[in-house]
């Protein structure tokens, strides 16, 4: 379709309508307006809105019939120039603000550390377990007496 094709086609629905809200250009470009709005916001959404329209955002009848339309400028490209470069990679605006560039990068620990820090957590709660261990016996051993003695009570209180 042609930008001319694309232009008579949306005049002939919309009349002399000359700027299209997100919902309004949808069915036309494939895009939800929620779609379009997530788009605009990284800059992404190839339909400029027009400014100066306070919060409302429409597009110009013009513009939407540019983007529908299939003439696109051909670009010429010098295979002698093609060579390819490695993409750097893209940071997100989000994670590039949360990144602190005046402290150094900090490396996980070694594996050597890592199995140092496990064994002796081993034997913090092995000793732990010895001690507990040791508790119970003895508690046990004063609530057997207790016991015992209980039942000595009770055998002399009965004639």
């Amino acid at each position: 379709m042609s930008y001319a094709d694309a232009l008579t086609d949306l005049k002939a629905t919309f009349g002399n309508k000359k700027l299209l809200t997100p919902a309004e250009v949808a069915p036309f470009i494939g895009k939800s307006a929620s779609a379009q709005a997530k788009l605009r916001e990284r800059d992404k959404f190839p339909i400029k809105p027009k400014p100066g329209m306070g919060k409302r955002v429409v597009m110009s009848i013009y513009d939407v019939a540019h983007y529908i339309g299939d003439e696109v400028e051909q670009i010429e490209i010098n295979p002698s120039t093609t060579s390819k470069t490695p993409k750097q990679k893209k940071v997100s605006k989000k994670t590039a603000a949360n990144i602190d560039k005046t402290k150094p990068i900090r490396r996980p620990p070694s594996l050597g550390a890592t199995l140092r820090a496990f064994r002796s957590r081993i034997e913090v709660l092995s000793s732990q377990l010895q001690f507990e261990q040791a508790l119970f016996a003895e508690l046990e051993a004063i609530e057997l007496d207790q016991a015992a003695k209980r039942s000595q009570n009770r055998r002399k209180a009965t004639p």
